[in-house]
């Protein structure tokens, strides 16, 4: 049995209660069992900590996030999967394997530097993680995460310490699985998407990489530039990922 998990505060932003049906109905099409958790998701952080890291939500997440889902595979079996509350499920037809143990998303990010020129970085990412009952990364993750924030100085802790630098950090020595169609938008390709095209895609296309099935859509960056209204299209008209095809 596979269970996805997913969590996101009462209030959301429309193109996230977008992104979060679509997961959903993903789940109803595959078979899957959902479980949706709200702020309750934090009290799986001893309070210590919680109290330590006061006003940083995300790493608090991050913390929770890898506590629920030990507990689950401990207690029930299975295979868990965890998605950030933006990711957008674009073709629902794709499936994780269920033989695998563990898994990450892969993230084929574009960007500019400051002359302007296409910069591409291929990565994992945590948004979408993927792990079976007899893992061995799970229990290893949660306790080196909560290992390096009792000893962390809290005004040293990066947003992204145990989340996706801890993440990078480790692949470039274990080499871990990654599900390219588990993959997160830049706000350029977003911008270029909704625009009509540009540099980006014609990057994504020459890559010839596996489509794309699951976007993260990189919420926390929602504040820059026009990438909130951007995510507003591409969630009400998901045909214009089709671009990158």
């Amino acid at each position: 049995m596979i269970t996805i998990f997913q969590s996101a505060p009462a209030q959301q932003p429309l193109w996230q209660s977008r992104c979060l049906s679509s997961v959903r109905e993903w789940c109803a099409q595959q078979g899957y069992r959902y479980l949706f958790f709200g702020d309750e998701l934090f009290d799986r952080v001893p309070s210590a900590l919680r109290n330590k890291l006061a006003g940083r939500t995300p790493i608090i997440a991050d913390l929770a996030r890898l506590s629920l889902l030990k507990d689950h595979l401990e207690s029930e079996g299975g295979t868990a999967v965890w998605l950030d509350a933006d990711t957008l499920v674009v073709d629902a037809s794709w499936a994780p394997n269920t033989e695998a143990s563990v898994c990450f998303g892969e993230e084929y990010w574009l960007d500019t530097d400051s002359r302007g020129r296409l910069k591409i970085f291929k990565q994992p990412h945590n948004a979408f993680m993927l792990f079976s009952a007899d893992n061995t990364v799970l229990p290893f993750l949660h306790q080196v995460a909560h290992s390096i924030i009792e000893r962390a100085d809290s005004a040293a802790i990066s947003p992204q310490m145990i989340g996706p630098k801890l993440l990078k950090a480790l692949h470039s020595l274990a080499d871990f699985p990654l599900y390219p169609e588990a993959g997160a938008l830049s706000p350029m390709l977003a911008s270029e998407l909704v625009h009509g095209g540009g540099p980006a895609i014609d990057a994504v296309r020459e890559s010839r990489r596996p489509k794309t099935c699951l976007w993260n859509l990189c919420g926390s960056l929602a504040g820059e530039e026009n990438h909130e209204s951007n995510l507003l299209a591409l969630t009400h008209d998901p045909s214009l990922f089709e671009a990158l095809s």
